[in-house]
Order: C-alpha cells, then structure tokens, then sequence
C-alpha cells in the first residue's frame, strides 16, 4: 500500500488531491498551493497537469452515460484559465503542457497522460453549454499541434463519402458528407473553417480525406501534395454529391489542372468510361492520357474527332488499346471501377453506344473497322490476349441482339472459343445457313438452351425466331416435382405441443 501510494503521488496523486481539494470542496489553500505547484513549473506542474487529467478520468469526460459533467466541468474551467507561458495560442493552461500529437496515452497503467481528441468532443457535445462554447472558441483559433491534429482525425470520417446522411443537404437534394445540417455548417465544420491554421500539408499522400478541408478553405495550392490518382478519383466524388457550389467549382478547376501522370490516368479513365464531368475537364483543359497508346480511343469517346482523325487514320483505336501496358495504365483503372466488371467490356460497350449517335461517316466507318479488326494475331500474345477479351465483349453484346456488334461478329466471322455457344451465337445473328448446316432438326441447340440456359435471355430467342419466321429452339421449361404423400413437413406444419406422437415424444 505505501509503496502504491508512493507511485501515485509520482504520477500525478499528488496534484490530483490538491486539486480536489481545490476545485471539489473549494479549500483556499489547496488552491494557492495548486498556483504555485502551477508556476514553478518542471515536476510541480506535470504533478498539476496529471492531477488533472486523473480527475477528467474519474470523472470519466467524454465517456457516454457514465461521464459526470458536474466533476469535469471545474477541471476544465482550471485549465482553460490564462497562462502567459504557453507557446501556443490561446494562452491558458491547457495548451501549455498538451502533447505535439493527438495520440491516445499508451496502454497499461494509466499516468494522466492526456487525451486530446476528447477536447474535439467536448467541443462539440459536453453538456455545459458555456464551457462548450468556450472550447470551440479555442479550438477555432489555436496553433497548438495536438489540437490541430484532433480536428483534423474528426474530420477525416465526415469528409469521407459514406452512405446519404439524412438532413445534411438542403431540402431537395443528398450528400454523402457528414459536415451539415440542412446545408449550413455543422459544430465541428464552423470550427475548422474558422480556424486560420488549417488545413495544413498532407502528412502523407494517401491522406485523400483531408484534401476536402483544403478545398472548403480554397487552399487548392495543398492539393499537390496528394497522392494524385486518388485525388482526381475523389474529385469526381465529390461532384456526384451536393457540397456547395464553391466546392464544387473548386472540384472542376482542380481536375483541370492536374499534371501529374496519376492524376491523368485516372482522369481519362473516367473520361473513357463516359463521366460527363471527366470529358468535360479534358476537353477544356486539353488532358491526352500518358500512355499513347489509349490516345485514339480516348479522343473518339471524348468525341474530339478532329484530333481523332490525326491519330488513328486507319481506324485501329481498339487495337491500339489492346497493346498498352504498364503499372499507371489506364486499363488498370477501368477493371477497378466498381460499375464495370471488366475494361473490355467497358469499351466495347461504349464503342456500341457512340456508333447509334450521329457520327461523322468516316469516323463511323474507321470505328466498325477497328470492331471488325479482333481476330487473333498469332504474333504477338500479349496483344492476342487484349483482342480476344475485345472479341468476346462484342460476342457477348451479338448475342444480346445489339445491331452494331452482329453485323461486326457477322461481317468478321467471329465465334465463340467454346464450341457449345457456336449454336446460339449462329441463331441469334440470324447465320443461319451455316446453323442449318450443323443443326438442321434443332435438337443440338435445344440441347445446348436445356443446360446453359442461364448463360442467356429467352426474350433474344424470341426475338430472332420471329424476325426469321422460325419456331422458338427455347426448350420448355422442366415440371416442378410433385410432392407425393410421404413428402418432408414443412415450417407451416410444426406440431402444437411439444410431446406429439410425429417427434416421438422429443425433439
């Protein structure tokens, strides 16, 4: 017991009486006692300064239900008092002696480390409305590290994009910010823009959720030093949700003056992929991708089809495509974007789309040339390997009844490298001279539908039958299976007791 005594006046036991004393049952001698511990400083005022942070923990501050706001409340109010000492701003008692950073105090036997994100908290949610007040206004105005660092672990999750937070946007519209309430600022958002310290330079690069303070704050200068492919990624979040208008005009001015290799790859891969936002910030901006390579796909998707036409005279976009490579590719881009399941789907499926708008004939015509271009090209396996996926994209759309893709496979002679999905393709393209060839009665493919007919739509069967005046080769569906008298119970059949003769007396 002496020897616990001993450690806890050592660690803080001693300051955390005084201050009891002083501040709990209001002892005038206690209290001038804790003023002087306070000034001379060294050990006597780390004994003061653990003391209190002992009595915020009894007191359990910011600990849910359990926090007695009646027993934090003159703690704070002691450390919140002037102190011309301290080398931060503002000048009280607790920005003299807080950490550098916001980390929590290590594990094990609990010194009156602090805990500086608790101050965030209390800012925003203690109980006592005035003391509230008076740690916001701090924390609007200081320069003291560790509470910079809190704020800014605060708003990392609420600048995250999450799900639709109800009530943030103004009426009318949705955002996936966590920062307003009915499109006014929140408590800790009010706090953070007033702060004239903030934002300060990413820590690291890939702390994308802080480049959103930067941009509330117009301090597009920091942006830089993201890491550029998640930052242009993020932009392009940000304006598919409501974030006020400055925001996002931020946004658009943002992604147009990316330069960094990162930045563009991601930029003209949802450019590629048809973001109105992404086209729009290359076509004014002038972005080309980094790898050459995709440079004839990318201006025909943005439809810059002058510039299109000085890179690919000889209609081989696609094929050009299938060549790229490297660690930044844009390819890479495309298969990670969660709408797609694969880039080259991805870009057949928009090829498909831009050719049923009004194209310029002979860009037209170079595009059904570069579709119509896939085969395999013995020669060079690591572009057989990029046609062939190009090939089965177009296959797949054929088989889906999109005009542009059967009059490709039609006109290329293009078939399925499985040998039981020749059949369908054959019928849904309407080749039929060859179909009939191999399958003159219809039982092959009726066999073929029986056991793959998940691979496909019987309304495309349909479809195509009509069109050719042939019977629908769909194969009837099985019968359900009759349940016969000794069929297993069901939920709806449970016994009503629990000692019926069906469960022999138990379960």
């Amino acid at each position: 017991m002496r020897f616990r005594r001993r450690r806890d006046r050592e660690r803080g036991g001693r300051g955390r009486e005084v201050l009891a004393a002083a501040l709990y049952r209001h002892d005038g001698r206690a209290r001038q006692r804790a003023e002087r511990w306070w000034a001379a400083g060294g050990a006597k005022r780390e004994e003061v300064w653990r003391g209190a942070w002992l009595l915020l923990s009894t007191a359990h501050f910011r600990f849910g239900n359990h926090e007695k706001p009646e027993r934090a409340a003159p703690v704070l109010e002691f450390l919140l008092e002037a102190d011309p000492t301290s080398p931060y701003r503002p000048r009280v008692r607790l920005t003299a002696c807080l950490p550098l950073t916001a980390a929590d105090p290590p594990s094990g036997v609990y010194r009156g480390d602090p805990y500086v994100d608790r101050l965030v908290e209390a800012a925003l949610g203690f109980p006592d409305t005035d003391l509230r007040r008076r740690l916001a206004d701090l924390l609007s105005v200081t320069d003291q590290p560790g509470l910079l660092e809190a704020l800014e672990a605060a708003f990392r999750p609420r600048a995250r994009l999450g799900p639709t937070y109800l009530g943030a946007a103004p009426p009318g519209h949705e955002t996936r910010c966590g920062l307003w309430r009915e499109g006014e600022p929140n408590p800790l958002l009010r706090i953070v823009s007033a702060n004239p310290n903030l934002p300060r330079p990413a820590p690291e690069p890939g702390d994308i959720d802080l480049a959103l303070l930067a941009l509330l704050k117009d301090r597009t200068d920091l942006l830089p030093a993201f890491d550029q492919g998640a930052l242009a990624v993020r932009l392009h979040q940000y304006l598919g949700t409501w974030l006020p208008e400055e925001v996002h005009a931020r946004c658009r001015r943002a992604l147009r003056g990316l330069s960094a290799q990162e930045g563009l790859t991601a930029l003209c891969a949802r450019a590629i992929v048809g973001d109105p936002e992404a086209i729009a910030a290359a076509r004014d901006a002038g972005h080309r991708p980094p790898d050459p390579a995709w440079t004839p796909v990318f201006l025909l998707l943005t439809r810059q089809f002058e510039a299109y036409r000085e890179a690919d005279p000889r209609g081989r976009a696609l094929q050009r495509a299938c060549s790229a490579d490297g660690p930044t590719d844009i390819d890479d881009h495309l298969e990670e974007d969660e709408d797609f399941r694969d880039g080259e789907e991805v870009l057949v499926d928009r090829i498909l789309e831009l050719l049923s708008t009004d194209l310029p004939d002979d860009v037209a015509a170079a595009v059904r040339r570069s579709l119509r271009d896939l085969g395999p090209t013995p020669d060079d396996p690591d572009e057989d390997f990029g046609r062939r996926s190009m090939r089965r994209a177009v296959l797949k759309r054929a088989t889906e009844l999109e005009p542009e893709a059967v009059a490709a496979v039609v006109d290329a002679g293009y078939l399925p490298e499985d040998d039981d999905e020749v059949l369908p393709l054959l019928f849904l393209t309407a080749q039929f001279e060859r179909y009939d060839q191999e399958d003159p009665d219809g039982t092959r493919l009726r066999a073929v539908l029986a056991e793959r007919r998940y691979r496909y739509e019987r309304t495309h069967f349909r479809k195509a039958a009509r069109r050719a005046g042939r019977p629908d080769p769909w194969p009837p569906d099985e019968p359900a299976p009759r349940r016969g008298r000794t069929s297993p119970r069901t939920g709806g059949s449970w016994p009503t007791g629990f000692g019926g003769d069906s469960y022999g007396g138990h379960f």
